[in-house]
């Protein structure tokens, strides 16, 4: 796919074609939460629809639905990290300036907002993608159920349709995952609506959450009764080599993520099935799970945070609210106890040798970190509380080589954490715990070993390096930098969820105004300081230093 070399600035209006829901299925909105549903479309897809080939295509591009309607940055990949503080970046693209400038805002859901992308995307993508995935398993059914479910027009020409079932049906529950974890009410769809006669009602997001693990579970289900596999050269999964096995297992840490990242407070968080959560992960994925990016031949192969992400000269900087809880030389605690407009660039001094190569010198990159020293790209106007002296550059190979390469994805640290944080909320075995913290934080941070004798702590505890902190602030650093760049949303949703993110940031979004519109709808929102779903104040610092901003 050829795409536009954007620039700050440029990117932020780019036109991008989306249909509304209303046109995708042919719907027409009653002016009320209900939606009565007229498939005008119906006689069309089944002709369509009728040669198998068809079908199967329509399947095998349903990945690419999911993953555009959330890695892609139009979608809110970038969007995303910098409102948790994770990037920083005051470019207007996407809605950074408006979303991550403090003090924070509501979101503006009006059909004018010239970044409204950011939210329109991922729902009207997701909603295409359901769209797609319906259609394909509803055309399959109607093979099976004129013929036989093992004799029929799909397996006489040698496809198995178990194999595309569990597909449709994975990516069906992921798009309704994103739906859950984005906004606040969504419309639940799959193969058993009638869209001839079923009314349809928006759902709470918790709703469409347990719709969503629902659906991955019969996605599972199949894949665990039946032996397939989708090649390389099939190309389904972005050129990875995945088996039906192995589909079970990615399944079961996609749930995982899902049961975790839908809280949007700490009240919500808490009352997760922890329990479940540490089922899930331990049927879960033994190895990343990392897409490669083929940018050079096929559309969709594409991370907008592994390209933007990692651009320190134009467009991001790792935000200091990430990096700064590691830094040993008080830098951090002046940056907190400066006037915001006042903050400025500061040398991070740090054991973790993700941050800092030299555990003295500052200028000494990371592993995961580069160190940039300047001020950043960004206009000083627009506060200087965005400027960071370093980016990241984890996945830089992938930038370097063209957008070719793996794209991390979900990665076992991610679930281990999950499981550390299961271990703290249930009672488990500190030592456990530690030993989870540990597989990065001393491999990889080559910092001092996390002990179960320092005490579970708190998930209010603040996210730090020291030997003195608590589990749970060892946790989150981890997480933090563990996960950065990866999945989209991740660290939004990990803020949401812990109590975290900067006061006045929306804990979600509302169906997008052009969706209400067309239903007949009345628009509103969220965020902003003091404003509906705005969050209430938080501090990523230190609290046993007793620091506050001010």
């Amino acid at each position: 796919m050829q795409r536009r070399n954007l620039t700050p600035e440029a990117g932020g209006t780019q036109a991008r074609r989306v249909c509304l829901l209303a046109v995708v299925w042919g719907l027409i909105g009653t002016g009320c939460h209900d939606l009565a549903v007229e498939n005008n479309n119906a006689p069309d897809r089944s002709v369509a629809l009728a040669r198998p080939g068809d079908v199967v295509n329509l399947i095998q591009g349903t990945f690419v639905n999911y993953w555009l309607s959330i890695q892609d940055c139009p979608n809110g990949a970038l969007f995303l990290s910098t409102l948790a503080d994770e990037n920083s970046s005051s470019w207007a693209n996407w809605g950074m300036r408006d979303m991550s400038s403090e003090p924070r805002i509501a979101w503006d859901n009006s059909t004018t907002y010239s970044q409204r992308n950011s939210t329109e995307a991922p729902w009207f993508d997701s909603y295409r993608g359901i769209s797609n995935a319906n259609d394909a398993l509803q055309a399959i059914r109607r093979a099976e159920e004129t013929e036989s479910a093992d004799n029929n027009l799909f397996t006489r020409e040698g496809y198995d349709t178990a194999r595309l079932k569990a597909f449709a049906k994975m990516n069906l529950g992921l798009m309704h995952g994103t739906l859950s974890l984005l906004f606040d009410q969504a419309f639940i769809l799959d193969e058993r609506v009638d869209l001839e006669s079923d009314v349809l009602e928006l759902q709470p997001y918790m709703e469409v959450n347990a719709a969503a693990i629902r659906i991955l579970g019969e996605a599972r289900a199949v894949a665990s009764s039946n032996s397939f596999r989708y090649t390389v050269a099939d190309d389904w999964f972005y050129g990875l080599d995945i088996d039906s096995r192995r589909m079970v297992r990615i399944i079961n840490s996609f749930i995982a993520r899902l049961m975790v990242q839908v809280a949007r407070n700490p009240e919500e968080r808490a009352a997760i099935n922890w329990g479940q959560v540490i089922n899930q992960v331990d049927m879960g994925i033994t190895e990343d799970f990392s897409p490669i990016g083929d940018e050079d031949g096929n559309d969709g192969e594409y991370d907008c945070l592994k390209r933007y992400g990692q651009n320190g000269t134009n467009w991001t900087r790792a935000d200091y609210r990430t990096i700064g809880p590691a830094d040993e030389s008080g830098g951090y605690e002046n940056w907190l106890a400066t006037p915001l407009q006042d903050r400025l660039v500061f040398d991070i001094v740090t054991a973790d040798r993700r941050i800092n190569g030299d555990p003295v010198d500052p200028k000494v990159d990371g592993s995961d970190f580069e160190y940039q020293g300047t001020n950043g790209p960004f206009p000083p106007a627009r506060g200087t509380y965005h400027y960071s002296s370093h980016n990241h550059k984890r996945y830089q190979n992938y930038l370097n080589d063209g957008l070719n390469g793996a794209m991390p994805h979900m990665i076992v640290t991610e679930m281990d954490l999950y499981k550390a944080e299961a271990l703290l909320r249930t009672g488990g075995s500190l030592n456990v715990v530690a030993d989870l913290i540990n597989k990065t934080r001393v491999s990889r941070g080559r910092l001092n070993p996390a002990m179960g004798s320092d005490g579970a702590g708190f998930p209010s505890d603040a996210q730090s390096i020291r030997d003195s902190a608590s589990l749970w602030a060892k946790l989150k650093h981890e997480r933090r930098i563990e996960t950065f760049q990866t999945a989209a949303g991740l660290a939004y949703y990990d803020d949401r969820g812990l109590g975290d993110l900067v006061k006045g940031t929306p804990v979600h979004f509302p169906v997008p105004g052009r969706e209400l519109e067309t239903l007949g709808l009345q628009n509103y929102t969220f965020g902003g300081v003091g404003g509906i779903g705005g969050a209430l104040a938080a501090y990523r610092g230190r609290d046993y230093d007793d620091v506050r901003p001010r």
